[in-house]
Formats: C-alpha cells, sequence, structure tokens
C-alpha cells in the first residue's frame, strides 16, 4: 500500500506518532498527537492521547477536512458554563470513579468540548484516554505496558457512546478500576440525545461502587446575535487563513438569527460556503443549500486528485466507507470492497484503497475512513442514495449473510445500521432504505442499537415495526427500553377494528417487555387483557387457540408472582397446567415442556404461599418430565432438569 504509518516504540507501547487513530474525534492540544494503545481487549481498548506539533501546514481544502472538529480549523469558542460544569465534576471529592453523559445533538460542538476539556485535564496532569469499540473478530494485540504514572488520574472519553452496546459499555466502565486502581478515574460519555440513554445506562452501572453524575445536556454555543456574528466573523477568517487567501471581508449574514445557526455546524458550513463562494465569484447559498453545495466542492476534490478512479467510483467507495468505515486492517477493507462489488481481487481493491487514501488518508492500521464530520457525512449518504436507486440494492446485497465468510464484521454492520438511522432522522428519503434493509433481513434487528430502533419507533410504517419488533432478541439488555417502547407504539397504532389475535399478540408482547424493564405492576394489565382475548377465542375454536390461552394464563401467572401476589398467581398457573396436560396427551413432542414448566411455576407459588407439601407432587412431576426430555437432548434439557432438580 502507499501509506506509511510513522510507528514507533517507547515505554508507553505501541505509538502512532504525529497524527491520530484514524477514525476518532478526541485530541489533546492540537489537531496531531500522539497515541499509544495502553488496553487492548476484544471488544474495545484504550488508546492513551499525548499532545503532538500543530500542523499548521495541511494543504487540504476540501469542506470534509475543513469542517472536521479534530483539526480544529476554527479557534475553539469557549463555552464557560459546560467547562466549569465538566471541571466541578472532574474535581469532586471522595467519588473515586464518576461517570458523566453530556448529550447534544450533531453538530453542536460535544467533540470540541470534549477535546478541549481533555486538553486541560492533561495540562493539569490527568492521563488522558479515548476508548474504542472493536470487532469481536480481530484479535486484540499484545498486552501493553500501562503509560500511567502510580497514582496518575485518568480521563476516558467515549464518543459516540448512543451506538456502543451497552453490555460493552458497562464492562468497559466497571473493568477501569481493577485494570488501573488506586487512582481517581472519570468517565466522559458523548451521545446525541436519545430517550433513556442515562436510564439504561445508570440502571447497569448503579451497584454502588461508581458515582453517576446529572447528565449535561449541551445548549448553544452562544445565544446572543452579537456572539452568533463574532463566532461567524471568526470561522470566514479561518477558512480564508487555511485556503491560503487574503484577509476577506464578506457581508454580515442576514439569517444568522434562524434557530439552525445554534448549531456550531451549520454556522461554520454557512462561512465554509461563503469563503468558497467569495473565492469563485458566485453568491453564497441559502441556508438550505449549504450541504448541497459543499458536497459539490467535496467532489471538485476528488476530481482535483489523481486517484485513477472516476468521479462516480469515488462517490461509490466514499459511499461504503462512510457507513461501514473506518476499517481495521487492509484484509477486512479488501474483502468490503470486493463483496461491494467495487473491486475484482485483492490486488484492485488494495489500487482502490490507495486511491481512496489519497483522498482520505489514515494513518494506523485502519483503512476507509468515513466522511466527517458526521452530519457532513449523513447529508452526503441522503443525496447518495436519492440519486442512485440501485444502491439500496446493493446495500442489502452487502448485509446479507454470505457463505464464503466476507461477510461484514458485527461492529461494521452495526456502524452501518446506526449511520443509516441518524440520516434517516434528518432526511426522509433515506427512511425507506433503513426499513427496507431491516424488512429484508430481519435477523440485522439483532444487531441494531437503541438509535436504531427509535428511529422505526418514530418513523416506520406499522408492518415494518412489527417485522422488526418480531426479530428483536428475546431478552437483550441495551435494547430494554427501546423495545418496550417499540411494543407500545404497535399497540397503540392498532386500528379499531383489528381482529382479536393480533391485538391479544401485541398486549402479549406489551406485557413481557414491560416486565423486562421492572415495570411489573404495569405488566399485569396487558397481560391480563390478552387472557381474555385468548379465552374468548379459545371457547369458540378450542384447537387453534387452547395453546395461546394456556401461555396467555401461564405469563399471567408470571406476572401476578413477580408483584407480590403469588396467591393470585395460583389460579391461572393451575388452569395453564390443565390445558397444556391436555394438550401434551395428544401431541407429547410439542407440549410436554410447556407441560413441564407450568407445573414447574406451580409448585414454586405453592411453595411461596405456604403449602409447601403441595408443593412437590407438581415439582416432582416436572422434575420426571424433563429427565426424560434432558436423556433425549442433554442440550437443550439438562439446565431445565438442574433447576427442577434444585426446586
Amino acid at each position: 500500500m502507499a501509506r506509511s504509518p510513522k510507528l514507533g516504540r517507547s515505554d508507553s507501547g505501541q505509538i502512532v506518532q504525529g497524527f491520530s487513530i484514524g477514525g476518532h474525534n478526541i485530541q489533546i492540544g492540537y489537531a496531531a498527537g500522539h497515541v499509544a494503545i495502553m488496553l487492548d481487549r476484544p471488544e474495545y481498548r484504550l488508546e492513551f492521547l499525548e499532545p503532538g506539533n500543530a500542523d499548521e501546514s495541511h494543504p487540504e481544502q476540501r469542506p470534509s477536512y475543513l469542517l472536521d472538529p479534530q483539526w480544529q480549523v476554527v479557534p475553539y469558542r469557549h463555552r464557560p458554563d459546560p467547562e466549569e460544569r465538566l471541571t466541578a465534576w472532574r474535581d469532586q471529592p471522595g467519588a473515586a470513579v464518576s461517570v458523566l453523559l453530556v448529550h447534544g445533538p450533531g453538530g453542536q460542538g460535544k467533540t470540541r468540548l470534549a477535546s478541549r476539556f481533555a486538553s486541560q485535564a492533561h495540562q493539569d496532569g490527568w492521563a488522558v484516554a479515548q476508548a474504542v469499540q472493536r470487532s469481536p473478530r480481530l484479535r486484540p494485540g499484545h498486552p501493553m505496558p500501562s503509560p500511567l504514572r502510580t497514582g496518575q488520574p485518568l480521563l476516558v472519553v467515549v464518543d459516540y457512546a448512543d451506538r456502543w452496546p451497552l453490555p460493552i459499555l458497562a464492562q468497559m466502565v466497571d473493568n477501569l478500576p481493577y485494570d488501573y486502581p488506586k487512582r481517581t478515574i472519570r468517565v466522559l460519555l458523548l451521545a446525541r440525545p436519545l430517550a433513556g440513554l442515562w436510564r439504561d445506562v445508570s440502571a447497569t452501572l448503579n451497584h454502588g461502587t461508581i458515582d453517576l453524575a446529572e447528565p449535561e445536556q449541551l445548549g448553544d454555543f452562544t445565544d446572543d446575535p452579537a456572539g452568533r456574528e463574532d463566532a461567524y466573523a471568526e470561522a470566514v477568517a479561518a477558512f480564508a487563513n487555511r485556503m491560503g487567501m487574503a484577509t476577506v471581508e464578506l457581508p454580515s449574514r442576514t439569517d444568522l438569527d434562524d434557530e439552525a445557526y445554534r448549531s456550531p455546524l451549520t454556522l461554520h458550513m454557512a462561512a465554509l460556503s461563503a469563503v468558497c463562494a467569495h473565492r469563485d465569484g458566485q453568491p453564497a447559498p441559502t441556508r438550505q443549500r449549504l450541504s448541497d453545495y459543499l458536497l459539490a466542492h467535496e467532489t471538485r476534490y476528488w476530481q482535483s486528485v489523481a486517484t485513477g478512479l472516476t468521479v462516480d467510483a469515488i462517490e461509490r467507495v466514499v459511499f461504503v466507507s462512510t457507513l461501514f468505515g473506518p476499517v481495521t486492517g487492509l484484509g477486512p477493507a479488501c474483502a468490503l470492497l470486493r463483496r461491494a462489488r467495487l473491486a475484482d481481487g485483492d490486488a484492485h481493491a488494495r489500487a482502490v484503497i490507495d486511491a481512496h487514501d489519497r483522498l482520505y488518508p489514515t494513518h494506523d492500521e485502519s483503512a476507509l475512513p468515513p466522511l466527517r464530520p458526521d452530519r457532513f457525512g449523513e447529508d452526503f449518504l441522503a443525496r447518495h442514495l436519492k440519486d442512485h436507486p440501485r444502491a439500496t440494492a446493493s446495500l442489502a446485497e452487502l448485509l446479507a449473510d454470505a457463505p464464503n465468510g466476507t461477510t461484514p464484521d458485527t461492529l461494521s454492520v452495526r456502524r452501518c445500521l446506526s449511520m443509516l438511522a441518524a440520516t434517516a432522522a434528518r432526511h426522509t428519503e433515506a427512511r425507506p432504505v433503513l426499513f427496507g434493509v431491516l424488512t429484508g433481513q430481519p435477523t440485522l434487528a439483532t444487531l441494531a442499537t437503541a438509535d436504531v430502533l427509535r428511529v422505526i419507533i418514530d418513523h416506520a410504517p406499522d408492518d415494518v415495526a412489527a417485522i422488526v419488533d418480531a426479530a428483536l432478541p428475546r431478552y437483550s439488555s441495551d435494547l430494554l427500553r427501546p423495545a418496550r417502547d417499540l411494543a407500545q407504539r404497535l399497540l397503540d397504532a392498532l386500528p379499531a377494528d383489528a381482529s382479536p389475535t393480533r391485538r391479544a399478540t401485541r398486549l402479549t408482547r406489551l406485557g413481557i417487555r414491560l416486565a423486562e424493564v421492572g415495570d411489573t405492576r404495569a405488566a399485569v394489565e396487558p397481560t391480563r387483557e390478552a387472557t381474555g382475548i385468548y379465552r374468548a377465542l379459545a371457547e369458540a375454536e378450542p384447537a387453534a387457540y387452547l395453546p395461546d390461552l394456556a401461555m396467555s394464563l401461564n405469563n399471567l401467572g408470571i406476572r401476578l408472582a413477580e408483584v407480590g401476589d403469588k396467591r393470585a398467581a395460583l389460579e391461572p398457573t393451575r388452569e395453564a397446567t390443565g390445558i397444556y396436560r391436555a394438550l401434551a396427551e395428544a401431541a407429547a413432542a410439542a407440549y410436554l415442556p410447556d407441560l413441564a414448566a407450568s407445573l414447574n411455576n406451580l409448585g414454586v407459588y405453592l411453595s411461596q404461599v405456604g403449602d409447601t407439601r403441595a408443593a412437590l407432587e407438581p415439582t416432582r412431576e416436572a422434575v420426571t418430565i424433563r429427565r426424560a426430555l434432558a436423556e433425549a437432548e442433554p442440550a437443550a434439557y439438562l439446565p431445565d432438569l438442574a433447576m427442577a432438580l434444585n426446586n
């Protein structure tokens, strides 16, 4: 390959000198810094950050580079209130480990604020690291010596925390005191607004050893018209300087009072567009056309660089890299391009990667970095999907299971779904693509993160939402609340003339999801209503609906027991047991496991209400059935037998 990263060795382990690790935005001091891999686990790693020398001579004039917060082209504009709150949180006494969530829309300045905070922490003697997700398919490297001094406090920044699987995020935070003992540790989470995110994180981490700070919502970076005009003028001057232009004086924008300019990124896009238009002798675009205008300039940049690829080919590669990148390792990157039909073989794929690298260089082991900033990349995805209808089918093929093992890894698929969801949240034309991918391959829903489900809840048609709901895992700790909200939305969306079966199914689903998030009392009523519907259906058509009635009765017993009414749980559980016994007599293979489960529950509830002698009979019968099942299928039924024996 053409790339030649500057790799060196130090007491800190492996270092990438003079550049940031590709694909991650948190910087210390300057846009160019040193990175050492300080902890390498199969599903995440910590990258230790150190300042380097500023790279003021970077020649690039592409909009994506100039707008990317990691290059800090526009000087940082102080935000006193959040900066003071971050410092107070960092320095609070008594908390050995504390976690803080800072959330705000894309382009609101979370990354710049975090970089500034990280730089200040480093100056104050803190070690600073960024936590990065890894694909479980990639083996971690050799253990690295810790770059921390004895007792040195540690700040860990987690960007895109809303896209991390909650168990992995919790594992990382929980492990920090053991990986780096006897020191103060602060974990800063950055995320876009996502309903229930902090509740889920805090519920998972709330075990008494970790302090959970009140989340910080990042507001406007300047809330007065004069301050906004100053920020705009400052950005104009910075962009003109980086583009090698003499000082330019542009007329003030007359629309800076628009709420859209509360976002630093939108303000910077307006400033960059104005500078480009001035250079080209064109009128500056309106706010509504900022992204299209700058994307057109990005395309001109592609044309100006000798890559050996056509602009159309470059656009397709950038489309794939923005969805799936950055890709760790040359092999997986080549496989992705072959699978996307952008390369015929490894040699061709390496040539394509080299061409992409000339446009968007990386300086580590990754390839195919995405178009940044995120919102700019999302705008590009929306435009590409609109202009290239075939892209939807190509994406579906790319995500499909491949028998030759070239399927994108789990992390890449999650990243793709999250990028599609972020795009769909802002661009209606991207929604059918996300919905089509998930309904065409429902198993992908098992890899969806909460941000993906939120788009489904807020924007998907009822049939799409139902397919995704049915494909979700039975229990997933990082999807508990989104899954509950999806079940509630599906029930609320039922028309008045919906069939009883459909209503009972959705009531049952909601009861289960409510119980999973711990709202056991609220779970009773939908379960009871579903039981009533199934009873009426079973009276009319016993052969068709008795199994559903037994299932619902068993669920009702469980729900009643969960709220502490064990005596009330006996009646539906006894009735379910009787129905399953009759069904098992006619079809033993199909219903004996259900009969054993119901008998087991009955024994538990009898014991809990104090009738321990009566509890023996159903428990013994459950053991007998499960012993027979385990003899035939040990892998499937030995755990159930062990539980029944224990009871």
